[in-house]
């Protein structure tokens, strides 16, 4: 019997390491992007971010967003997500910093709405196109309205998460300078 584990889009089978990518077929039709040796399929936050419709800040908040809620629900860091430092400390630490990274999710989402939420879920961590989150949420219109309502959406609300997160950070230089 043999052991396979997946890491980092390669899977090991005893000594051998196969590249698990697209089919050759899949890969003609396009739709991937690879960076730091990571195949991956276009993300709608990509999409938005090379039609213009947002910047650098929205694409740094959604990255941020990304990185709290996967850290906060599974406990993992995903490095292709832009995380840098690399916390130290035992099960206790590891579980004190899930618990503000929660923190930080539940703030959010209380601040911004469960609808925002839902949709940065579907847009950021399970990946869904824009007409696969438009089906979802207006399954009654045309797949092309909905696509466009649903992309104008997306970059409403990460303008929103962007605005967000400078709210917050003026507050903690804030809140510093009256303490100091």
């Amino acid at each position: 019997m043999t052991a396979v584990t997946f890491a980092n889009d390669m899977t090991e089978i005893g000594c051998i390491a196969v590249d698990v990518l697209p089919t050759l077929e899949r890969r003609q039709h396009g739709g991937f992007e690879t960076k730091a040796g990571i195949t991956r399929t276009v993300s709608t936050l990509t999409a938005l971010y090379e039609a213009g419709d947002i910047g650098d800040d929205e694409v740094e908040a959604a990255m941020r967003w990304q990185r709290d809620f996967l850290y906060a629900k599974f406990g993992t860091v995903d490095r292709s997500v832009g995380a840098t430092v690399q916390e130290k400390g035992d099960v206790h630490t590891w579980m004190l910093s899930r618990g503000k990274a929660s923190l930080r999710i539940s703030k959010v989402r209380e601040s911004l709405g469960m609808c925002v939420h839902v949709r940065l879920q579907m847009m950021l961590n399970e990946e869904k196109s824009f007409s696969a989150m438009a089906r979802v949420l207006f399954p009654k219109l045309s797949e092309a309205r909905a696509r466009m309502k649903v992309s104008a959406q997306c970059a409403l609300i990460l303008e929103q998460l962007s605005a967000y997160y400078d709210a917050q950070r003026k507050n903690r230089v804030l809140e510093k300078n009256v303490l100091a």
